[in-house]
């Protein structure tokens, strides 16, 4: 069985919460890598190995043994963030299975911007202040994508370009809040467009990839070393812990400038959507 639908994106827009409600679904198949970005590189030759070790899978051999079990399934898919940001994936989507069911979730790309930025903060990988991130990025600094934060919140035109691939009927648009504020309604909707039962109702309670702690893992890191000379357990449970969990905040400048940057593409994407989108902006 080819994958019948693919969660395209965007980052940080609650794939991950979506991919734990869709993949609990008894008529859902779960694949064993979760955003494996094949149609970022849609070779068709070759084996990439061990792919259930691989973050990327390149080739369609691989690519099929992903699938491998979901004979017995109504869906199988995965989830994939990079595609709504490379529109190019379209092409490539489509010369794989023309009929295939595609789902965006977006969210406020002002929120999804600082987002993506705690993102790298948790995981130690930015230490530059959001200001300082935002000024490199409009400053043409060379950035590997996810760290392109401005850029990956700009929705319309890759929703275009899929609209204009696949049809109306084949690109299902959520908003993250939709999923927030009715959790059951919005994935009976999914369910529905997938054509499995929408009685099924997965725990919605638990929550996926969230920022409500930023955890700076090269600042554990330091702090790991001076186990033997200190103990760990003991230094995590002081003070010193506020410190470790504490949450960066945006600047409202930072919002402002997002805000102008955005400004006129959300009002273009609420036409786009037939959809009141004016409260991002607040």
């Amino acid at each position: 069985m080819k994958p019948n639908f693919l969660v395209i994106g965007a980052n940080k827009g609650g794939t991950t919460s979506l991919y734990h409600y869709l993949t609990a679904h008894p008529e859902v198949f779960k694949p064993a890598i979760k955003e494996p970005m094949f149609f970022n590189h849609y070779l068709s030759e070759g084996e990439d190995g061990e792919f259930r070790a691989q973050k990327v899978i390149k080739t369609k051999t691989s690519y099929a043994k992903l699938f491998e079990g979901s004979e017995n399934f109504k869906a199988a898919g995965e989830f994939s963030t990079s595609y709504l940001a490379n529109p190019y994936c379209a092409e490539n989507i489509y010369d794989f299975n023309p009929k295939m069911k595609l789902i965006a979730i977006l969210r406020n790309p002002i929120e999804r911007a600082f987002s993506n930025y705690l993102m790298y903060v948790r995981w130690g990988e930015e230490t530059r202040s959001f200001s300082r991130a935002l000024r490199d990025v409009l400053e043409g600094k060379e950035l590997p994508q996810g760290k392109q934060y401005i850029y990956l919140g700009h929705y319309l035109e890759s929703l275009k370009t899929y609209r204009d691939k696949f049809g109306e009927n084949q690109l299902l648009v959520l908003i993250n809040e939709d999923l927030r504020r009715d959790a059951v309604g919005t994935f009976r909707s999914i369910c529905d467009y997938l054509e499995v039962d929408s009685n099924f109702v997965p725990d919605f309670k638990k929550k996926y990839n969230t920022n409500d702690s930023v955890e700076i893992r090269s600042f554990h890191k330091f702090l790991k070393k001076l186990d033997g000379k200190l103990n760990y357990t003991r230094l995590m449970s002081s003070n010193i812990r506020s410190y470790v969990y504490s949450k960066p905040k945006m600047k409202q400048r930072d919002k402002d400038l997002l805000k102008t940057l955005y400004g006129e593409e959300i009002k273009a994407l609420s036409v786009f959507l037939n959809r009141d989108l004016s409260h991002w902006m607040l």
